[in-house]
């Protein structure tokens, strides 16, 4: 059974020198994993509670968000991370009557988002 990825255990990890990208993706692809396991209308909800709690870059870079390497995902309306989070709010409703593959294919185009944003982050750093 897939656990979704909580905040105490990212903190925790991070702690240990975990990088916060691989975090954040750990993070998108437990939720798109626990989605695909079953077929559960509560999911969804759970999935989104999920989703919206806050990840390491958000404690690293807290009261500075234009510093942050995801800086524009948070709070631009029409980033992936928004349309994932839109879509999460959907399927909590309705999301036994809905096709999860349109979810799915946004998650994974997110989780895409993230590697590319990891990796243009270490280009700039080395």
């Amino acid at each position: 059974m897939i656990k979704l990825l909580e905040l105490e255990e990212m903190e925790r990890r991070h702690r240990r020198g975990e990088d916060p990208f691989d975090l954040a993706i750990e993070k998108w692809v437990r939720i798109r994993e626990f989605l695909l396991e079953k077929a559960d209308p509560a999911r969804f909800k759970q999935a989104f509670d999920c989703g919206s709690t806050k990840i390491i870059f958000c404690l690293d870079y807290k009261n500075h968000c234009s510093l942050c390497p995801l800086e524009g995902v948070c709070f631009d309306s029409q980033s992936l991370y928004y349309q994932v989070m839109r879509h999460l709010q959907v399927y909590s409703l309705a999301g036994a009557l809905l096709p999860r593959a349109p979810l799915i294919e946004l998650l994974e185009a997110y989780i895409q988002n993230l590697r590319s944003r990891r990796d243009e982050w270490l280009k700039k750093s080395h």
